[in-house]
């Protein structure tokens, strides 16, 4: 009986996946990088507090029963850094937390990578029962922050690193959604040998079942990982998402005129509105809070509060602003009267590292992104080993063996 002839690929597989292979191997080791700075990045908060242990957290014998006005801490830490402006605090619930500072300016002439964009940034950190300045963070040449550059901009400035990351976050969309058709399995039988690893057999195999099936298995979160990303890169993308939510980005978070500042004291307002926010929001566990810089014509005292709300899907936050002269509020922004978009928006960075929904979240955040690092990876072995492949072939052919030495006569 004559041998059925095995029938070879559809068109639309090859095109995709010839699609497939060029545009990962393009992107490949764009991916690898930033990937790899993204499995640090997604424990930052939990890094930085074991890092900078004796930073962040305060003694138990330096506590007292209260602690001080928040405009004290302030002009605490503005006397220990005279030449820097500090307009930014975070504060935190728990009694054992030191207070941090953000100063950040930018260098006149930057130059190709991210650093040379920064004159400084630091955060300083301070105890807010005795206003005694801790120390500091430099943030321009900490690994835990370089990490999160390495991710977001390959350490390069962000104008230019931003947009490779941004195309290469285009490509692993396409990849995910091509990987996906040219996975797709014929019949049931084929179907059970793409859902499962099988990792008794030689590496060439294993290789393939782990793109392939593990592919199959992380591609949604590739997705979702990839579009919140890249809100970063491109306005014209989260524009897109605000309309997809219904939302004019031309109209989410409006905000009215800030009042004029007329150069009065400001203490007793902001000493108020720290205390107001707290009162305001009794299930915060974190603090942003800002004061109006030195010198400005108009302004808000800002304060905005995380907390946890058990029938909320979303991140969610309240911000209340007040007058940086008198401490009344001038503007109130709670969850619950945001647009879809706003509350999408507000949520998007928990939602790229992971932390959502705490540490299981991030443990899945930290996995994928060490697996999306492997992809490029495993998928140029599989193209490597193919190329091997067919040159033995060849090299076996006795036709294709005259054909080359036809050629090489004619030379």
């Amino acid at each position: 009986m004559a041998k059925h002839k095995r029938k070879g690929k559809p068109l639309g597989k090859r095109i995709f996946g010839w699609l497939h292979l060029w545009l990962g191997l393009v992107a490949g080791i764009i991916v690898v990088i930033s990937m790899l700075g993204a499995t640090i990045f997604v424990w930052e908060e939990e890094l930085t507090n074991w890092w900078y242990s004796d930073l962040v957290y305060t003694s138990e014998d330096q506590m007292t029963a209260d602690v001080l006005p928040v405009s004290e801490v302030f002009a605490a830490v503005r006397e220990a850094y005279p030449e820097k402006s500090f307009t930014f605090a975070r504060v935190y619930r728990e009694a054992d937390r030191n207070y941090m500072f953000s100063t950040f300016k930018r260098a006149e002439n930057p130059g190709w990578t991210w650093a040379s964009g920064i004159e400084y940034y630091q955060q300083v950190y301070v105890n807010p029962y005795n206003g005694q300045v801790v120390g500091h963070i430099d943030k321009k040449r900490d690994w835990i922050t370089l990490s999160r550059y390495l991710h977001q901009t390959l350490l390069l400035k962000h104008d230019i690193g931003g947009q490779i990351v941004g195309a290469a976050a285009l490509i692993m969309i396409f990849l995910a959604l091509s990987g996906l058709y040219l996975w797709w399995p014929r019949n049931k039988a084929m179907l059970k040998r793409r859902l499962k690893i099988k990792w008794n057999a030689r590496f060439k195999r294993i290789n393939w079942d782990v793109h392939s099936v593990g592919g199959f298995y992380t591609y949604l979160l590739l997705i979702l990982f990839a579009t919140t990303g890249l809100v970063w890169s491109y306005s014209w993308w989260s524009d897109g998402l605000y309309r997809l939510f219904g939302s004019d980005p031309e109209k989410v978070f409006e905000r009215s005129d800030p009042p004029e500042i007329t150069g009065a004291d400001q203490t007793y307002a902001i000493n108020m509105a720290f205390e107001d926010a707290k009162l305001k929001q009794p299930n915060w566990y974190k603090m942003s809070f800002s004061i109006p810089r030195d010198g400005a014509e108009k302004g808000t005292i800002s304060a905005r509060l995380n907390y946890k709300h058990e029938s909320s899907w979303w991140e969610t936050t309240d911000q209340y602003r007040y007058h940086p002269e008198t401490g009344e509020v001038v503007h109130t922004f709670r969850h619950e009267d945001k647009q879809l978009g706003e509350k999408w928006r507000n949520s998007n960075y928990a939602i790229h590292v992971g932390s959502i929904y705490g540490t299981p979240t991030k443990i899945i955040a930290s996995f994928c992104a060490l697996f999306f690092a492997t992809l490029p990876i495993s998928g140029f072995l599989i193209w490597f080993q193919r190329r091997k492949k067919k040159k033995r072939k060849w090299a076996k052919n006795p036709r294709v063996k005259a054909r080359s030495s036809l050629k090489e006569e004619l030379a």
